[in-house]
C-alpha cells in the first residue's frame, strides 16, 4: 500500500480527481489544511495554556501518561 498526495490547484481539479477515484473504487481521504485563523488560535489556546501552569492553576499530564492513553 502507497500513500500518494495530489494537490489540485483548482475545485474543479479536485472534483474531477474525486470523481475518477471513486468510479475505480479508490479510498481517497481529504485533507484541508487549516486556515490561518486556526493556527492562530491554536498557538493562542497554547499560550493561554502555559499561563495557568506557570500561574499553578493547571496541572499538566506527563509524557508517560498521555501516552498510556493512546
Amino acid at each position: 500500500m502507497e500513500t500518494i498526495i495530489v494537490e489540485p490547484k483548482s475545485k474543479s481539479e479536485s472534483e474531477a480527481i474525486l470523481y475518477f477515484l471513486k468510479k475505480i473504487k479508490v479510498k481517497a481521504n481529504i485533507y484541508k489544511e487549516p486556515t490561518k485563523k486556526q493556527v492562530l488560535k491554536s498557538i493562542e489556546n497554547g499560550v493561554k495554556e502555559t499561563s495557568l501552569y506557570l500561574k499553578g492553576k493547571l496541572k499538566l499530564k506527563d509524557a508517560k501518561n498521555l501516552l498510556d492513553e493512546l
